[in-house]
């Protein structure tokens, strides 16, 4: 079953190349702006709006497995908080759907009957306690370990994922040493300003002498086989010149985009845009993912979108890592 999606993820992603078609292969959605902590580098949880209800998610699902959606990320916030997490999760999963999320990993452990249609969960860890808590919030360290240790207890598979800033570019070592006592991946990716999120976040940045040695340290990491580095050797490579990057052509609103909490459709959430942006609820999502204008920004370092593109370019280095995501 997982092969037969991932050809025709391939097939999908081949129509939007030669025929530039869109497809929403790939679909973050920001089911809340709530959230139990409050990070350094991002204040959505300051930003409250209207969220959905089920029955609107569930309808919108079923645009979406018809348009060829293979895997939806649910992040916020705080997707935990969403007491209805469980159906949401069934509901994606009965079209087919596979199911991801980005959690600061609160609730996980008394709340394992309701992942059991979750695919691939995707926890939040910046360096040792002390760092990780004064970038995250106090506490967020253990929340994170407590979520890891459910998590593998009760097999859900999941990774971390880390934000590199001045007070964690030292804790690369550690991070992987981390994944690798729990036998998983971590993906490294750079701070960069967020939409919706704090702006002037510069204070935060790392040296970007220290920025390059941390990569070259994790390129050197890659380069002997560790199996816990999520990031390729082509997205290291690319964001080591961080925050200038190379030229490359983003996919985003082509295949894939990000919703909103109230509904409004996004091709990323990390600029901003002088247009008014659809509402997938009020046109129907392909009327909506039509709409969506074309992005240009100074580049991204991010993880999984950084890897997408670079297979949209036909940079086949990293098919192994982008039919990770696409699983």
């Amino acid at each position: 079953m997982r092969i037969k999606k991932k050809l025709r993820s391939i097939v999908s992603l081949v129509k939007v190349r030669l025929f530039n078609a869109r497809i929403p292969l790939a679909v973050r959605w920001q089911l809340t702006n709530r959230c139990i902590l409050k990070c350094k580098y991002c204040n959505i949880w300051s930003t409250p709006k209207k969220e959905l209800a089920l029955k609107e998610i569930c309808f919108l699902l079923d645009e979406l497995a018809k348009m060829g959606t293979q895997t939806i990320s649910f992040s916020g916030g705080e997707p935990m908080l969403r007491e209805d997490i469980g159906e949401i999760l069934e509901c994606v999963k009965k079209r087919g759907i596979s199911t991801e999320m980005n959690s600061t990993g609160a609730y996980i452990p008394q709340s394992i009957p309701k992942l059991k249609n979750l695919d691939f969960l995707k926890i939040s860890l910046d360096g040792p306690e002390e760092i990780n808590d004064l970038l995250r919030d106090k506490g967020a360290y253990k929340i994170a370990m407590e979520a890891a240790k459910s998590a593998k207890i009760n097999r859900i598979p999941f990774i971390f994922t880390a934000t590199l800033t001045r007070y964690n570019i030292n804790s690369v070592d550690f991070l992987v040493k981390v994944a690798q006592k729990y036998n998983t991946l971590i993906a490294f990716q750079p701070l960069k300003d967020l939409y919706m999120g704090i702006k002037g976040i510069g204070h935060l940045s790392p040296d970007q002498n220290e920025f390059k040695k941390a990569i070259n340290q994790l390129i050197s990491i890659k380069k002997k086989g560790n199996p816990y580095l999520r990031n390729s050797l082509a997205g290291l490579y690319h964001i080591y010149n961080w925050p200038h990057y190379n030229k490359l052509r983003c996919w985003a609103g082509k295949v894939f985009c990000i919703i909103e909490t109230d509904g409004t459709l996004l091709p990323c959430d990390r600029i901003s845009y002088s247009t008014q942006l659809p509402n997938c609820l009020e046109s129907g999502f392909g009327q909506a993912f039509s709409k969506l204008p074309e992005v240009y920004c100074s580049g991204c370092g991010f993880c999984g979108v950084l890897e997408l593109n670079f297979l949209m370019g036909l940079k086949f280095g990293t098919v192994e890592s982008i039919l990770k995501i696409l699983k």
